[in-house]
């Protein structure tokens, strides 16, 4: 009986080591949407990975980014048939002339690019040097915010318009209304974004009222004048080729009476080498209102090479040089000119 009393916690004991050395490992199991993307009516989901280099949290959030862009590129491909139509349809009101173009582009490249407000991380794995995230998107939501935003900006766009007067100047007029440009731009953004997250890629109408805002400034833009002043005698070897260019972006010049006064000067420097000639093109411009007040000022630099001639390498410096300063004046008109 003895015995038997020491051999059961004896048993007992070595069952207890014999588990213990064992030590078993518990695997963490890869969850499913890894492999198989959740779908829900009205939702959109992405997934994303990232290797870890340096700790989790920073692959994590490589992997919420990735996340986000495979969602936003699954959503381009649902739209892509209707979304460049929808695009250029909303954009014409007429033909746009180069400044017009330019002043849009230039707006629209400092313009950051806008998140989706309501965009969720449902699930973060990590699991064998892989970071992994799902990321989630209530598309009802993220539609009805997206133009609720849209409304905000038409209606600055159209209250702005309505606060600046038909019989000012035509520069005063630009003066006051270009804000509304950058409205505009921002609402194309967006109207990109809700089309993408719109269960049926509807994109949001420009209503009349804001269709109007758009002409009005771009029919400032074409009929503003500007008066060409060479202030030395190289920058009347320019005038020629700034005139052109500036008439084909959609400037008026005259030699009266403008909406904008450009002083300009030039020096061209010539250098041959190895039988090419090559012509250094440097300008300064100076932006007056019709007062006389400076409204900018800039510098630009450009060249020509021609293996015929020197001067058609000058014509080349000449030719890009102006090309040049047509586009600060157009960048100008946005930036410096208050």
């Amino acid at each position: 009986m003895m015995n038997i009393k020491l051999i059961i916690p004896a048993l007992a004991a070595s069952v207890l080591l014999a588990a213990c050395g064992s030590n078993p490992t518990k695997t963490v199991a890869e969850p499913d949407w890894i492999v198989n993307e959740p779908v829900k009516a009205g939702h959109a989901y992405g997934v994303g990975s990232a290797e870890v280099y340096t700790n989790d949290a920073e692959a994590l959030q490589r992997a919420r980014d990735a996340a986000r862009v495979a969602m936003v590129q699954k959503l381009k491909v649902t739209v892509t048939g209707s979304f460049s139509q929808d695009t250029q349809e909303t954009r014409k009101t007429g033909e746009q002339t180069k400044l017009v173009q330019t002043v849009r582009n230039t707006i629209t490249s400092s313009i950051p690019q806008a998140q989706f407000d309501n965009l969720k991380v449902q699930e973060n794995h990590v699991s064998k040097g892989v970071a992994y995230s799902l990321v989630v998107l209530d598309r009802v939501k993220a539609a009805s915010l997206l133009r609720r935003r849209i409304s905000e900006l038409d209606l600055q766009a159209t209250d702005l318009d309505a606060s600046v007067a038909n019989n000012l100047p035509t520069l005063k007029q630009l003066q006051g209304l270009l804000p509304a440009l950058t409205f505009i731009e921002q609402r194309e953004q967006l109207a990109e974004q809700a089309q993408l997250v719109d269960v049926n890629s509807r994109r949001p109408r420009k209503d009349e009222m804001l269709v109007s805002v758009e002409k009005r400034i771009q029919s400032l833009l074409d009929s503003l004048v500007v008066t060409l002043s060479a202030s030395d005698s190289q920058g009347k070897k320019i005038r020629s080729g700034l005139s052109q260019y500036l008439t084909d972006m959609g400037l008026r010049i005259s030699n009266t009476n403008g909406d904008l006064q450009l002083l300009y000067g030039a020096q061209l420097r010539e250098v041959e080498k190895g039988g090419r000639f090559v012509v250094f093109a440097s300008g300064q411009v100076q932006i007056k209102d019709a007062g006389g007040r400076l409204l900018s000022e800039f510098s630009k630099e450009a060249k020509g090479v021609s293996g015929a001639s020197s001067a058609q390498a000058q014509v080349k410096a000449v030719h890009n040089l102006a090309e040049s300063l047509g586009k600060e004046l157009a960048v100008s008109l946005l930036q410096k000119i208050d």
